[in-house]
């Protein structure tokens, strides 16, 4: 991506060959003082509209004012930039020289009108500079397809309600939620651990289990409990409340001994279960 230290240098050693004050520069092109400043000390970029006038205002190019030349900058300043995709192949890493400086609508149509297609992958850490809209969009493509690689790189700037219908898709052919499962709503989370639970048992909930409001978690274990003990609660017992584990320990040890507990042992109180085996048994 563009230097922003090495612009702002070029912008002052400008400025002073011009024998401008800050001051004056702002007057000039219609901005802050503090503009200026942040420009000049590397803490921002010109915005791209300021660019040609600021070229000129130098006697210099705009590519000589960043630094390096780009043709894809170039067409965005020259409002061709739909004629310029159509015409050429702009690659990711282009793509992501330029992006920081540019407005949302603009970085929109280079994502969406570059040829071929920009995998999501390759311009991940460009997601918060293209609008939500366009995200969205990318999101339910990806599933229509079946495609959920690089989901969770995308969802942080999905709409919730997006992520959760691409979630109940993904349950429903069988496939693993973990990775998006921080973006879903409690309410559809809730809705699948049952749903799943119902269908196929706690092994069904090793993905999202972290995630599970802890009220449904402990309806589901106490349903679990009653009918087949703790010999499957490995899934769920990490994200359970530790006193009532203690206390499902305590009871299945009555009923059906020590090794009943042996699922959850490693999330028990230690000194609780050494000193109730001690009273129970010794």
């Amino acid at each position: 991506m563009f230097n922003m230290e090495s612009i702002g240098q070029k912008i002052s050693d400008h400025r002073k060959s011009k024998n401008m004050t800050q001051m004056e520069l702002a007057d000039k092109m219609g901005i802050s003082f503090q503009a200026v400043s942040n420009w000049e000390r590397g803490n921002s970029m010109p915005d791209i509209a300021k660019l040609p006038e600021l070229a000129q205002l130098f006697e210099v190019t705009i590519d000589e004012l960043l630094g390096e030349k780009s043709e894809l900058l170039e067409s965005v300043v020259n409002e061709n930039t739909i004629d310029f995709l159509q015409n050429n192949t702009v690659t990711a890493d282009e793509f992501k020289e330029v992006a920081p400086i540019l407005k949302p609508v603009q970085t929109d149509t280079i994502f969406e009108n570059a040829k071929p297609p920009f995998d999501l992958s390759e311009v991940s850490d460009l997601l918060p500079f293209i609008s939500r809209d366009i995200l969205n969009q990318l999101a339910l493509k990806s599933s229509e397809n079946g495609n959920y690689k690089d989901l969770d790189e995308i969802a942080p700037f999905v709409d919730r309600s997006i992520i959760n219908e691409i979630a109940q898709k993904m349950i429903s052919e069988d496939k693993g939620i973990g990775d998006i499962a921080p973006f879903v709503s409690k309410e559809i989370i809730s809705k699948l651990a049952v749903d799943c639970y119902e269908k196929k048992g706690l092994s069904s909930l090793d993905d999202i289990a972290p995630f599970i409001p802890k009220d449904i978690l402990l309806k589901i274990a106490e349903t679990e409990y009653a009918n087949r003990g703790l010999k499957h609660f490995e899934s769920i017992a990490p994200f359970m409340d530790k006193a009532y584990l203690n206390e499902l320990a305590k009871k299945s040890i009555q009923k059906d001994g020590i090794k009943a507990i042996s699922p959850v042992a490693p999330f028990l109180d230690k000194n609780m279960l050494s000193e109730y085996v001690k009273e129970k048994f010794l």
